[in-house]
């Protein structure tokens, strides 16, 4: 496997994403809006046989998800874009990661590239928004950009968090106890259905709408999604989350999560909730995609942003210099 710099652009992406769009002190870069829940994952039987992963060999594994909005402001409504981040307590003690978006594809293929399309999005004035010329610009002069922004720009609102898919964009490699290993993409898919709706219509309501909704359904049922792997062929590119594989590939249901409640956040032993995605477990292993790896890097500064970082701490430097 190549060597992959996790903190490669981290701190000019932050930033990049903070020009284009604004910044919340104390909250995440993006997707700052959000809430959390608790649910059981178990996996089905055939699960085992693709990863030797401990969350997959049929037992339920508890787990908390935080549904979020886009954007970086909180208090605000950012278009259609939904997050499903998800982690599993293991019952060796440790815990893994999923993160996933309600879009199919990521806006690029490295970091570099990301942050070339944050910066033809730079707005043209003080107070002005993101400069959408410039990116439609940027989209035109690379393929793999403008086909993911035109698979967004198609997609319907969403009706209800119960109701929304989630993809998680990157590939990653299935071992199992046989070390037979299978590259795959991730995605939730709601046992209820997919439901859209104009996303206008969504603009026009609350901008706690979604949650309201999926709480008043939590009062009287729970809520599940199937975790689905897309397993890969020879031929398709697994170190590009923005490239689009054929639409015939395999599927296969690996487990069921079931959300029960709402989580009281001020009950968490972890209260910064840093959702790593390269956070895993034996079993199921990062690919050389250059932006997962620079994913970690740019979580980890953004939770130092939030929390004051080091300089944010009762006990100063921990070298001794302050």
């Amino acid at each position: 496997m190549k060597q992959n710099n996790q903190y490669n652009k981290s701190v000019e992406l932050i930033e990049a994403m903070e020009n284009v769009l604004g910044y919340a002190p104390g909250f995440r870069a993006i997707h700052a809006g959000g809430r959390f829940y608790h649910g059981v994952f178990k996996a089905t039987d055939i699960a085992k046989t693709y990863s030797k992963a401990i969350h997959l060999q049929g037992d339920e594994i508890p787990v908390t998800v935080r549904f979020s909005k886009g954007g970086t402001d909180p208090d605000s409504f950012f278009g259609p874009t939904l997050g499903m981040a998800t982690r599993f307590y293991l019952p060796n003690g440790v815990s893994m990661n999923t993160v996933m978006l309600n879009m199919k594809l990521f806006f690029a293929n490295s970091p570099e590239q990301l942050l070339k399309l944050l910066e033809a999005g730079m707005p043209l004035g003080e107070g002005a928004g993101p400069n959408l010329e410039g990116i439609k610009k940027f989209a035109s002069e690379n393929a793999n950009v403008g086909y993911a922004l035109n698979l967004v720009s198609e997609r319907e609102g969403p009706v209800s968090f119960a109701n929304t898919a989630f993809w998680a964009h990157h590939t990653f490699l299935y071992r199992n106890e046989d070390n037979k290993v299978v590259p795959a993409r991730s995605s939730w898919i709601p046992v209820s259905g997919v439901l859209g709706r104009p996303a206008a219509e969504l603009a026009a309501e609350s901008i706690d709408v979604l949650y309201i909704e999926l709480e008043e359904r939590l009062a009287h049922e729970k809520i599940m999604f199937d975790l689905v792997l897309e397993l890969a062929e020879p031929n398709d590119p697994i170190d590009d989350p923005s490239a689009p594989w054929p639409a015939d590939r395999k599927t296969v249901v690996i487990g069921r999560l079931t959300i029960s409640e709402r989580a009281d956040e001020k009950a968490f032993t972890d209260p910064i909730m840093n959702h790593d995605p390269t956070q895993l477990t034996e079993g199921i292993e990062t690919t050389d995609d250059p932006v997962l790896h620079a994913r970690r890097g740019v979580y980890e500064a953004s939770v130092a942003k939030r929390t004051g970082g080091w300089k944010g701490t009762t006990g100063g430097c921990p070298f001794g210099h302050g």
